[in-house]
């Protein structure tokens, strides 16, 4: 299993997503090759809830949140 592929597992939850320049926290709504998509309620960055695609590139770590 690749990277995409086991974030797809998680599609659903809560999730932190963390880079260098900035943190997202939201829903995993995707993972597909290269990228995911999540929900951001709102964070710094973000004032309202909006799909946001991250490349897998560019991701520190990705921290799923419990139930």
């Amino acid at each position: 299993m690749d990277f995409s592929e086991i974030l797809a597992t998680f599609v659903g939850r809560t999730v932190e997503v963390v880079q260098i320049n900035q943190f997202l926290q939201g829903v995993l709504r995707s993972s597909v090759d290269g990228f995911i998509t999540v929900e951001v309620v709102s964070s710094n960055y973000i004032p309202t809830s909006q799909l946001v695609t991250v490349f897998n590139d560019s991701i520190s770590f990705v921290r799923i949140l419990p139930l």
